[in-house]
C-alpha cells in the first residue's frame, strides 16, 4: 500500500520511509482592525482602509507528523539528521498530502520527538504564507495578427487578488494595453508603448473574478498569473 506523503521543498516524505501519521494547517485568519466609536454604536471597521477593500491575512502555522520503523536505530537516526540539515531553518514550498496541485510557502522546523529500538518520530512545524499556490500557473495567449482590435477576457479563479506578468513578444511589437471600463476613467487604466519584453505593472491588479483586457497595436501578447485560494 502506497504511503500517505507530504513533500516539502525536495523532500518527499514517503520516499525516505517516512509515514505521514498527521499534517495539520490552522485556518486562515484575516487581519482585522476595529476602533470603537466614542457615543456610538458598534465600531468602525478600517480592516481594509489601507488595501482598496483587498482583505489581508495572518501567517499560518503547519504541524507535520512523521514516523518511521525502517532500518535500526541507527539508520534512523541518519535519516533525521539528513532531514534536519536539509529542511530545518529555510523556507521551502510544501506540497499537502490531498492537494497535491497547490503548494504552501513556509519556513520549516525539525523536532524530534523519539528514536528508540523500534521506531522514530519527527514533528516538522512551519509558519506559512496565508495562502495555498496554484502549481500551474494561469496563462491567456493572443497573437494581433490574427485578432487586430481584440478584447482579451481574463479570469482570476483563485481568491488572491495578483499582478499579471505581461509578456510582448515579436520583431516589432508595440502594444497598447488597457484594463477595466474605457467608458469609466477610475476605473480604467491603461499602459501604451510596450515593445518586446516581460513587464509587472503594478496598476492593473487582477482581483478574483472575471477582466476584460483591451489590447491594440501589433505583436504577441501572454498574461500570466497564479492563482492561490484559502482552502
Amino acid at each position: 500500500m502506497k504511503k500517505r506523503t507530504t513533500v516539502l521543498g525536495s523532500y518527499d516524505t514517503a520516499a525516505y520511509g517516512w509515514t505521514l501519521t498527521s499534517w495539520v494547517l490552522s485556518d486562515p485568519e484575516m487581519k482585522t482592525n476595529y476602533v470603537e466609536r466614542a457615543g456610538g454604536d458598534g465600531a468602525w471597521d478600517l480592516s481594509t482602509v489601507m488595501t482598496d477593500g483587498i482583505p489581508k491575512y495572518k501567517d499560518r502555522n503547519l504541524t507535520v507528523t512523521l514516523e518511521c520503523s525502517k532500518g535500526t536505530r541507527a539508520d534512523r537516526e541518519q535519516l533525521v539528521r539528513d532531514m534536519v540539515n536539509l529542511l530545518d531553518g529555510l523556507e521551502w514550498e510544501i506540497i499537502p498530502p490531498d492537494r497535491l496541485e497547490y503548494y504552501l510557502v513556509g519556513r520549516l522546523h525539525v523536532a524530534v520527538r523519539q528514536n528508540d529500538h523500534a521506531y522514530a518520530a519527527v514533528t516538522v512545524t512551519g509558519v506559512c504564507r496565508p495562502w495555498l499556490y496554484r502549481k500551474r500557473p494561469t496563462k491567456y495567449y493572443l497573437d494581433l495578427a490574427q485578432r487586430p482590435k481584440p478584447v482579451l477576457t481574463v479570469r482570476n479563479g483563485g481568491r488572491l487578488a495578483v499582478v499579471p506578468t505581461v509578456t510582448v513578444t515579436g520583431a516589432n511589437a508595440d502594444i497598447c494595453l488597457g484594463l477595466g471600463d474605457p467608458q469609466e476613467a477610475n476605473d480604467y487604466v491603461e499602459v501604451s508603448g510596450l515593445p518586446p519584453g516581460t513587464y509587472k505593472l503594478p496598476d492593473m491588479l487582477l482581483r478574483p473574478g472575471t477582466h476584460e483586457f483591451y489590447v491594440t497595436g501589433s505583436g504577441e501578447l501572454t498574461i500570466s498569473f497564479r492563482e492561490a485560494v484559502l482552502r
